[in-house]
């Protein structure tokens, strides 16, 4: 049903409404019962995710977090990253950041090395290089004529 959601609203009025709450609620209105299956405003972080032949890496936008506020953990087939926000106190009069925490659940393409992973978070982003459990290596075979 979200797949649905998505197609009739467009991916582009997805992302807004993941960053505004006011085109959130316009949407719900104009969409009923369709808009319950629309994402959250901020409710995962947005993700790159690269497949190279040694390993794969992930990159988390975090902006506006700090390093000892992010969860990172990992398994063979999946990283999952929890991070918490710092916010003022104060009468927002528009707010748009995540709320206190949010959380995202990649699977990957193949099985990592948890106990080799690196991670590093720098400028809102945390890149996380998981070496793959098994290394497949293209073999050149020499084609006799």
């Amino acid at each position: 049903m979200r797949e649905d959601a998505e197609r009739m609203v467009g991916r582009a009025v997805i992302e807004s409404m993941k960053r505004s709450v006011q085109a959130r609620e316009v949407f719900r209105k104009m969409l009923g019962e369709v808009a319950e299956n629309l994402p959250e405003v901020g409710e995962a972080p947005a993700v790159d995710v690269i497949d190279s032949p040694e390993e794969i890496i992930v990159y988390v936008d975090l902006p506006g977090t700090k390093k000892e506020l992010i969860d990172l953990g990992v398994t063979e087939d999946a990283v999952t990253v929890t991070a918490k926000f710092e916010r003022p106190a104060g009468k927002y009069l528009q707010r748009e950041r995540p709320e206190a925490e949010t959380s995202r659940r990649i699977r990957l393409s193949a099985e990592v090395k948890p106990e080799q992973v690196k991670a590093k978070y720098e400028d809102g982003v945390l890149a996380v290089h998981l070496p793959k459990l098994i290394v497949v290596k293209p073999h050149s075979v020499p084609i006799e004529g």
